[in-house]
């Protein structure tokens, strides 16, 4: 029984230590994708809102990896990506009428038949 739960602790800890080593690959594409100011807004944001940055870091980096990013991102060009991003996440309002007419009026329950 010791030895199982040494092995899951043992396979926690690589695959804790797996997750921390590709966050730390992540974050150093991103300081190499994005100017100081850019950087310091998406950990801003992160601090806030952590989904949010994630999404906008994904788009980034599979920008990147499609070539669709020639030098550093500014400030103003990683607005703009999240405004994008902002808007295909809010929900879609819709608002529906339902009218009754004048005769369908199902909560006047007077009945003038017995006079």
């Amino acid at each position: 029984a010791d030895q199982k739960v040494a092995a899951q602790m043992q396979a926690t800890q690589e695959q804790s230590k797996k997750i921390q080593e590709a966050k730390i690959r992540r974050d150093a594409m991103m300081k190499q994708l994005l100017s100081p100011e850019a950087s310091e807004r998406l950990k801003r944001i992160g601090l806030v809102k952590p989904e949010m940055a994630q999404k906008v870091g994904n788009m980034i980096l599979q920008m990147a990896s499609n070539g669709q990013i020639q030098g550093k991102i500014k400030e103003d060009t990683l607005k703009s990506y999240l405004t994008k991003i902002s808007e295909q996440d809010k929900p879609k309002t819709k608002i529906t009428f339902f009218r009754r007419g004048f005769a369908d009026d199902e909560d006047d329950s007077e009945d003038y038949d017995d006079m």
